[in-house]
């Protein structure tokens, strides 16, 4: 991988994180690479940007650099996808499941990604469609899961889920989150979900407090179309969120469909990286 251009995204409008995105972004330069601010990064910071909305991100930059928590690699990574740009987090003091290099190893993880001894791994991203009577009404992509939650309101929602055709389950629970191998280890693992490793070509279906105990999450290939409808909510209206923000009200009636969106996350991995160091750091394992 040939790196000329490197795309530098800060933490959303947050000018705190200043004094350490000009760290990275010297680090880069003195190594003649051009570096461009992702336009999301806040404008107190001075440089070239890149305006996301309107360039093929692709004939942009080569590598994205992402200076943040797992948040901000989230929104980045929903941009840069389809454009098969490859991206790499630097965290903030935290071990983060998404950002890899530490700032104290900065200056070496970039000469490992430029001299190619990384590893990049392949994310499988979740496309979902919102329509209703056959008129769509909301398309949106997500990295780590698409949740369907009750919303403002005590009571429960109902719905049916589908298989490739194949009904599956009615549901009446708070809700059912649908979370990629990245997104296991969020949302979908307080709600009794399991852990995937990140690579593996899989979705995972999980119940939000279902009102029938036995009503378990379930694993299905990524090849396979999930369709939700028949869907039932309250006086108010439940809500479609993905990756943590709310993109849709659903009023009741709309059929959801998710498959595996046609493109991948390119996520570099430095060789120290040890996913099962960073579940035992994060969720507290012992020994």
């Amino acid at each position: 991988m040939k790196i000329s251009t490197v795309g530098l995204f800060g933490k959303f409008r947050d000018s705190s994180v200043s004094p350490i995105l000009e760290q990275v972004r010297a680090s880069l330069e003195k190594r003649n690479l051009k570096v461009l601010l992702g336009s999301t990064t806040s404008e107190d910071i001075d440089g070239e940007r890149i305006d996301e909305e309107q360039e093929d991100l692709g004939d942009v930059i080569d590598l994205a650099m992402v200076v943040g928590g797992d948040g901000t690699m989230l929104s980045t990574a929903r941009k840069l996808a389809k454009y098969q740009v490859p991206a790499v987090g630097v965290n903030l003091g935290r071990l983060g499941f998404l950002t890899d290099i530490a700032l104290d190893d900065l200056e070496a993880s970039i000469d490992d990604i430029l001299s190619g001894t990384h590893r990049t791994e392949k994310r499988t991203l979740l496309s979902i469609s919102i329509s209703i009577e056959g008129k769509q009404l909301y398309q949106g992509l997500a990295v780590n899961d698409a949740v369907l939650s009750k919303g403002n309101t005590g009571r429960l929602v109902e719905f049916e889920t589908h298989i490739n055709d194949v009904f599956v389950s009615h549901t009446r629970s708070d809700g059912v989150i649908i979370a990629t191998p990245t997104g296991s280890t969020a949302y979908s693992l307080s709600a009794g979900g399991p852990i995937i490793y990140p690579t593996l070509p899989v979705f995972s279906i999980a119940p939000i407090c279902p009102h029938t105990l036995s009503n378990r999450p379930i694993i299905i290939d990524s090849r396979d179309r999930i369709r939700i409808n028949a869907i039932k909510t309250s006086e108010t209206h439940a809500n479609l969120s993905l990756d943590g923000s709310i993109v849709h009200k659903i009023q009741g009636g709309e059929t959801l469909e998710l498959t595996a969106a046609p493109h991948q996350l390119s996520m570099i991995r430095m060789r120290s990286h040890d996913h099962f160091e960073i579940l035992r750091s994060k969720l507290g394992w012992s020994g």
